[in-house]
């Protein structure tokens, strides 16, 4: 009879034991479970935050737009100076003003560009007359709108995007993202510029929406001036319509 209960004894030892190594393997297996589960994936990146702002901009179809420029050198003949308008981007259009300097002189220029045309009413014209663009050193404004090569095309060229500052204009909380542009895609933009030069760039996204509020463009437009663009877009998706004159 001892030798029995000793037999019991030990079998109910040994199924203590291993009881209470499966309650522990089983106590990993739930841990390891949770853990995969429940780990939340890596925050977007920089680069992210560009590319879902870059489709945010090409689905509104339509935005306005104002254009500043600072440190701009005064002994050109032909720069722009500022513009303010709205525009689509199909068909990549402009309806708007471009404040610039054109053979010396300053002038508010009222301007049309659509369907690859450009309409202007220079100063002392009573009506718009269709111009080449080359022709007053500027480039086509349709062209900024494109959905393609256009603005939002500066979004997916631009190296080694990081986060910035982060700060509240008004009601909106504006998230900034930094990085460089390649000259060759600042002049092909805008036609002016050093293109063998590197552009810094600084974009002010809108959290939560993602929608591009600015666009900060510093470097050699005018060699060896450094000089500054600043876009703000604005009315994402608000109607806009533009007809030759």
């Amino acid at each position: 009879m001892k030798s029995l209960v000793g037999r019991h004894t030990r079998t109910r030892g040994v199924g203590a034991v291993l009881a209470a190594t499966a309650l522990v393997l089983v106590g990993c297996s739930d841990d390891t479970e949770e853990t995969a589960t429940t780990s939340a994936p890596p925050p977007p990146t920089a680069a992210d935050r560009l590319a879902q702002a870059h489709d945010v901009l090409v689905e509104a179809g339509s935005v306005s737009m104002t254009l500043a420029g600072a440190d701009l050198p005064e002994d050109e003949t032909s720069y722009i100076i500022s513009a303010e308008g709205s525009g689509t981007m199909e068909p990549p259009a402009f309806d708007g003003t471009i404040t610039a300097v054109v053979a010396g002189v300053q002038a508010d220029i009222p301007t049309v560009a659509l369907d690859g045309e450009l309409w202007v009413k220079l100063p002392y014209v009573p009506a718009h007359v269709n111009t080449d663009p080359a022709e007053l050193g500027v480039p086509d404004p349709a062209t900024l709108f494109d959905p393609e090569v256009g603005l939002v095309g500066l979004l997916d060229q631009t190296g080694d995007p990081e986060f910035g500052e982060r700060a509240r204009a008004g009601s909106e909380v504006v998230q900034e993202v930094v990085g460089t542009l390649p000259g060759e895609a600042v002049t092909d933009l805008l036609y002016v510029g050093d293109a063998e030069s590197d552009f810094d760039v600084t974009y002010g996204l809108v959290e939560e929406s993602w929608e591009v509020r600015s666009v900060e463009i510093t470097g050699p437009f005018y060699p060896p001036t450094t000089s500054t663009y600043t876009v703000t877009l604005d009315a994402y998706g608000e109607p806009v319509t533009v007809t030759k004159p």
